[in-house]
């Protein structure tokens, strides 16, 4: 037994350091953004949308997964502590986008370039060449600067670390905690997680609960996710002597560069389950919701022309959205073996992205 919980454990582990190390390489990709500023935040807005699409859903789904154990609340200081990552799969229509067919302001696709270009979840091969003019559709236009689209992260799932402990309180509910504390990823920002869920048992006010073959019960729960990712966009060439920011930023600070995101998930499940000697089987019915909150902070050289000479204006904290899941029902099915104290668990989502979660845990009560 001792052997296997070791091997298990390890193999857990694994899982989760497998996640995390995917998902530092997703966040990585956001330093890469920084180059859509040179034309403009309304170009930067619509390109930083586009390209982070599937994050929310993705990010937010897995987050959403893994939070039960079997359809009945624990018992009454009943306690675990669980380490389950998630996988999210993305479609391959969220896999990549079409530059061509985005109201773009000064950016134009290169001549001779493929149009279409990777999301974040999309091939880890560099987009097409993009190009930043005055004015696009003048035959008199100015060109201002290119630069290439960043590449995807090669994977086409969003994976989600998740570790979470549970106690059982009194009347049929339990509740669960994640917890990350806010850790630096080398040298390309923060990233922190919290999120909280509550089951309660409902079989104890139906009629007929008490010669009811399986429980029935409702869970909700909650996760915010923060990541801060380092922008590091330098000027070229002479600030315009007309910027209307000259006044107000005579002295930009181009070193305090950030994006900032936090990703606020919400899950609510009706679950129906039977728990026999050493195994439970659960299988349920929800609705989950996820947003992305992003804001580019910091001064940023914008590209200009005047008179046929490249300039620079000075933007300050330039970008600012919400970017919403596709909110949907789901179903979801799971199970927990428990030998001894030692619990294997297993769970899969059926949902805009089709998630899978497993793990190990320590399980009492």
């Amino acid at each position: 037994m001792i052997h296997l919980f070791k091997k298990i454990t390890a193999y857990t582990f694994a899982c989760l350091l497998f996640t995390v190390l995917i998902s530092t390489s997703a966040f990585a990709q956001f330093n890469n953004i920084g180059a859509f500023l040179r034309a403009g935040a309304e170009d930067a807005t619509i390109l930083t949308k586009e390209y982070l699409r599937p994050f929310p859903t993705g990010f937010g789904t897995g987050l959403n997964a893994g939070w039960n154990e079997e359809a009945a609340p624990k018992k009454t200081l009943g306690f675990s502590i669980q380490i389950r990552p998630s996988i999210a799969m993305v479609p391959s229509s969220d896999q990549s986008f079409n530059i061509s067919s985005l109201q773009l302001e000064k950016i134009v696709v290169a001549q001779g370039e493929d149009p279409v270009t990777p999301t974040i979840a999309g091939d880890n091969n560099a987009g097409p060449l993009l190009e930043i003019y005055d004015d696009p559709e003048s035959q008199n236009r100015t060109k201002l600067g290119e630069f290439t689209m960043p590449q995807g992260t090669g994977f086409s799932f969003v994976p989600a670390p998740v570790v979470q402990a549970s106690l059982g309180l009194v009347k049929g509910t339990d509740i669960s905690l994640r917890y990350f504390p806010e850790t630096e990823i080398g040298d390309m920002g923060k990233f922190g997680v919290l999120g909280g869920s509550i089951k309660h048992d409902i079989t104890q006010w139906l009629p007929a609960g008490k010669v009811l073959p399986v429980d029935i019960s409702v869970q909700a729960g909650f996760n915010q996710i923060s990541v801060n990712g380092i922008l590091t966009l330098q000027p070229e060439g002479v600030r315009n002597p007309n910027d209307p920011s000259l006044s107000s930023n005579p002295n930009p600070n181009f070193e305090d560069q950030l994006v900032e995101t936090s990703t606020n998930t919400f899950v609510i499940n009706a679950l129906v389950g039977k728990s026999i000697p050493f195994i439970s089987f659960y299988g349920g019915l929800g609705y989950q919701t996820a947003s992305l909150n992003l804001d580019i902070t910091g001064d940023y050289p914008v590209n200009t022309s005047i008179s046929g000479q490249d300039f620079y204006n000075v933007v300050t904290d330039p970008v600012s959205f919400s970017l919403d899941s596709e909110s949907a029902m789901h179903l979801l099915g799971g199970f927990r073996l428990k030998l001894g104290v030692l619990a294997i668990y297993g769970e899969a989502t059926l949902a805009n992205y089709f998630t899978a979660n497993a793990g190990v845990g320590i399980s009492f009560r």
